[in-house]
């Protein structure tokens, strides 16, 4: 229960909570559609649609706040580290915007919008985010590969203790990973079904609540 109050207590906790609760919901619904009754299925498409509905409005106006946070990475001295940062920001605020575009249409308050074009604006940028935050992940893994070199480490079991040494880097790939392929999916570029969108969902919003819950997992 106090784990629950702490994350509920952050609109990120909230977020991440409702996240993981929308991708089980598809999962589940995907899983059962053969099985369950029409009713179940349909009971568990609204609550994940809700919570889907619910996220976009908790996250408004937090496109604004990304886009400058981004002028943080400028003060890196790493280039290439301010380059997959600042990218990675930028891309992700103008997802977010997008995504405010999405639910202003959906809920009926800015008529007229081409829902469907800006849902595909908003996958082209949150995946271009997320392949940004990827080059990131590949950029360290790297640099830990090279102190694999160095150090003359020569088996598999050494090579993955070295990565699994590095949890904060473990959590964030594993969750980039898991994310790229829902944006793909919804732009068509890799067919993935609606069971396996929601299993990846829900492993990268476990990822994504590891760091709340530990703050020595945040990368």
């Amino acid at each position: 229960m106090d784990i629950v109050i702490k994350l509920n207590s952050q609109t990120v906790g909230k977020d991440k909570i409702a996240r993981l609760c929308q991708y089980s919901c598809r999962a589940l619904w995907a899983s059962k559609e053969a099985s369950e009754s029409k009713e179940s299925i349909e009971l568990l498409k609204h609550i994940e649609s809700t919570l889907s509905s619910f996220r976009k409005l908790l996250r408004f106006g937090k496109g604004f706040e990304v886009l400058y946070s981004a002028t943080a990475g400028l003060q890196l001295k790493d280039k290439s580290h301010h380059i997959f940062i600042v990218l990675g920001k930028i891309t992700s605020g103008l997802f977010l915007l997008a995504d405010h575009v999405v639910w202003l249409s959906r809920s009926g308050i800015w008529k007229g919008v081409d829902t469907t074009e800006w849902v595909k604006r908003s996958n082209r940028f949150w995946l271009f985010s997320i392949i940004m935050n990827l080059c990131r992940d590949m950029q360290e893994l790297r640099r830990l590969f090279m102190y694999y070199n160095r150090s003359n480490i020569c088996n598999l079991q050494q090579t993955l203790s070295l990565i699994y040494g590095d949890k904060p880097l473990l959590v964030d790939t594993v969750k980039n990973v898991c994310d790229v392929f829902i944006p793909l999916n919804g732009l068509g570029i890799v067919k993935v079904s609606n069971k396996t969108i929601g299993l990846l969902g829900a492993i990268s919003s476990i990822m994504g609540l590891l760091p709340l819950l530990h703050p020595r997992l945040k990368f």
